[in-house]
């Protein structure tokens, strides 16, 4: 049988009866046997599916021209995924390789900040990179105003390269300090469009649709399947296969060391990080099992280069737990209740990588005898 077009789809509802069939399939993701089997975890399953689907409509329905292009945040203070960084302003933008496009803006006081051009906007597994810059080999004006030429032949100046496959740019402004720093402000535009106008389309609406409802199901599965590698080096933090980070839209200044915490409630998780090396910034967070970032908004659940309480020696303790170890801990960082989830620590801009973030579990009541 021949499909109807996606005009009729559009005349008939057929486009709304497919994207809404669509996203029931994607709800089977959340009751897959490996998922934790209690109502708090598959309640945050359902909710991590709704934000998913809120970024997808954005990016595959409201941002998604790349003649008339525009930043939005793929992963904000209410939308996660794949253990996004609580100390990160992200933004995103839909682009194509076949265009050019200028980035302006003002500096800001963040720490550091990268953008980097990507293989796609919506499907995860070809998000790799196809370009870089970051704010250490960027020229800035005297007032802190910047531009960003960004094509997929060499520009003089600040220059982020595209391959002609580009479809995506993902920014990274990362704190020191969130509640004391100032993002960078940016804008972009492209400076060759054909196309007169964003106007929808009957088939970009049927053609978004399909993406954003793809998007919730192919996160779903791919966060599923991540844990299940993570599970088998359970309340350890090795060094992650930065291969598969970077294709996942991973920054190449990150090295990743991706993991999975479980605690009972008089266990703690003790990560004594010595020998750290020279970088930009280095952090610890924590996910839940969907690989959420827990609420940094109004919890401690992240400690990184800037906020940590450091050793006499230099070394940095860090004490994951249910319950405050009390004062002679600092790096408290709270679980908020949930027994399990995701946690990710990182290095950016280092030149050398420790094989692993030391970490093993103890009881609470035991910390305080703990020595290394």
């Amino acid at each position: 049988m021949v499909d109807s077009s996606a005009a009729e789809k559009v005349m008939t509802g057929k486009v709304w009866e497919e994207f809404c069939d669509s996203l029931k399939e994607a709800g089977k993701v959340v009751l897959r046997p490996e998922v934790p089997a209690n109502a708090f975890d598959r309640a945050l399953g359902f909710r991590c599916l709704a934000q998913l689907l809120r970024g997808g409509l954005e990016s595959a329905l409201d941002y998604a021209d790349p003649q008339y292009p525009d930043f939005f945040r793929l992963a904000d203070e209410t939308k996660k995924l794949l253990n996004d960084n609580p100390d990160n302003y992200y933004q995103n933008c839909v682009i194509d390789g076949r265009f050019d496009y200028r980035i302006t803006g003002t500096r800001g006081t963040v720490n550091w900040f990268s953008i980097g051009s990507k293989g796609s906007s919506t499907d995860i597994a070809v998000m790799v990179d196809t370009g870089n810059i970051d704010s250490n080999q960027m020229t800035f004006n005297p007032d802190g105003s910047f531009e960003i030429l960004v094509s997929a032949e060499k520009k003089p100046g600040n220059w982020l390269p595209l391959a002609r496959t580009s479809r995506s740019l993902i920014v990274r402004q990362t704190f020191g300090d969130r509640h004391t720093e100032k993002i960078a402000d940016m804008k972009i535009e492209c400076l060759n469009p054909t196309a007169p106008n964003n106007n929808l389309t009957p088939e970009g609406l049927e053609r978004g649709l399909k993406a954003a409802a793809s998007f919730v199901g192919n996160i779903g599965n791919m966060t599923i399947a991540w844990q299940e590698l993570y599970r088998k080096h359970i309340n350890l933090l090795p060094s992650d296969d930065q291969a598969r980070c970077q294709k996942a839209g991973g920054d190449p200044n990150i090295h990743y060391y991706q993991s999975y915490w479980k605690l009972a409630d008089d266990e703690a998780l003790y990560v004594h990080i010595k020998d750290i090396p020279d970088c930009q910034t280095w952090n610890l967070q924590l996910s839940n099992y969907w690989m959420q970032s827990l609420d940094y908004r109004y919890f401690k659940v992240c400690v990184n280069k800037f906020t940590a309480h450091y050793e006499p020696d230099g070394s940095v303790k860090i004490v994951i737990a249910a319950h405050d170890p009390g004062p002679k801990f600092p790096n408290w960082l709270n679980t908020l209740g949930h027994g399990e989830g995701g946690m990710l620590g990182r290095y950016v801009g280092a030149k050398v990588f420790p094989k692993e973030m030391p970490a093993k579990v103890v009881k609470l009541g035991e910390l305080a005898g703990t020595t290394a």
